[in-house]
């Protein structure tokens, strides 16, 4: 056969060809039956541009891009009710890395918010990028400049946290840990020197308050001087004693079983709210004048609400990264601790 030319099929094997009519199956023979098989044949047999006129090939190139293009799905929008979405009115005045630990370890709280002034306290790891469980003590001082804090630390505690502000926010307590007799301690340090003064309340031997690692913890300041600390004194045992930083005398107030005592707590600020008022919010956060709520969304998007104003804006963080929030006194920052960093944002830039 030559090249390009048409071979037709032998008329007497396509006589009989099968008919799917409305009366059935049934067979068409003789020539009517051979025409069709035939003209059939020479259909299947040309090119398909030529089977019907005016059908224009599809760029390979221009369906994918049609695809990629198209959507596919719309992502829901999250109810807001009615609250008016702002560009934009927090800024971050602050990132840096902060110690790791276990997202749920009781470790008493690696940072923690001055009572009555904007001085924040963390622990930063003692090599500035990243460490397990403990560090150098590090204040940021918001009250000079709202935007870029100053700040100052220790050099080589080994810091664990559980801070305390005395009520001029002059003096800072926290935990230590001492390597060498792998027993804790409890330091506090003048903010007046840039912490670079610091008084041991443990002195010496004293810190070895039971046969175990000999536990601390800080409770809270009874002056500007006095601290209340608790100590470990056996497995089911806690003293709790009232020191005096300056002077260093001890005050013995009481022995209960372990957590038998109003010692410190980092409690979330908790807001009973009308939910069909309120987006869906996802771990809320308040702040300590019920003004503001950090929260996150369906999306994974983090938001803080102005309940006063009904305005909202978007932070740029991933709700599932947060790990622990803190207000503020005042509500004019927000202390947001990820996984190995903590980010400080300004509530109203304009300020």
């Amino acid at each position: 056969m030559a090249a390009g030319s048409l071979q037709l099929p032998n008329a007497k094997l396509m006589e009989r060809k099968y008919d799917r009519s409305m009366n059935g199956n049934r067979w068409l023979t003789g020539k009517k039956g051979a025409f069709y098989a035939v003209l059939l044949f020479i259909m299947l047999s040309l090119p398909s541009c030529g089977l019907i006129e005016g059908l224009q090939p599809v760029d390979p190139q221009s369906a994918t891009l049609t695809a990629l293009v198209t959507p596919t799905s719309v992502q829901p929008t999250p109810d807001l009710k009615g609250n008016v979405v702002l560009e934009g009115d927090a800024c971050n005045v602050f990132s840096g890395p902060i110690i790791s630990t276990f997202q749920n370890a009781e470790d008493g709280g690696i940072f923690s918010w001055a009572d009555n002034v904007n001085k924040l306290a963390y622990v930063v790891p003692q090599n500035r990028y990243w460490a397990w469980f403990s560090g150098d003590a590090e204040v940021l001082d918001f009250e000079e400049n709202l935007y870029i804090p100053r700040s100052v630390s220790t050099t080589g505690l080994n810091v664990f946290g559980d801070f305390a502000f005395n009520p001029s926010a002059t003096k800072l307590a926290f935990v230590v840990l001492r390597p060498s007799e792998k027993v804790y301690s409890v330091m506090v340090a003048s903010l007046m020197s840039d912490m670079k003064m610091t008084v041991d309340l443990f002195p010496d031997t004293g810190a070895v308050t039971d046969g175990y690692s000999s536990a601390k913890s800080v409770i809270d300041w009874h002056d500007d001087d006095s601290v209340r600390v608790a100590t470990s004194c056996g497995a089911d045992c806690e003293r709790i004693y009232l020191i005096n930083t300056v002077t260093g005398s001890t005050q013995l107030l009481e022995e209960t079983r372990k957590r038998g005592h109003d010692g410190r707590v980092f409690p979330m600020k908790e807001v009973t709210y009308d939910v069909r008022h309120y987006p869906a919010m996802i771990n809320p956060v308040w702040s300590w004048d019920n003004r503001y709520v950090l929260y996150s969304d369906e999306l994974q998007k983090t938001w803080i609400l102005d309940d006063q104003t009904k305005e909202q804006f978007e932070i740029p963080i991933v709700g599932p990264d947060i790990w622990q929030v803190s207000w503020s006194y005042d509500a004019r920052f927000v202390a947001i601790r990820l996984r190995e960093s903590l980010a400080v944002y300004k509530i109203d830039c304009n300020e």
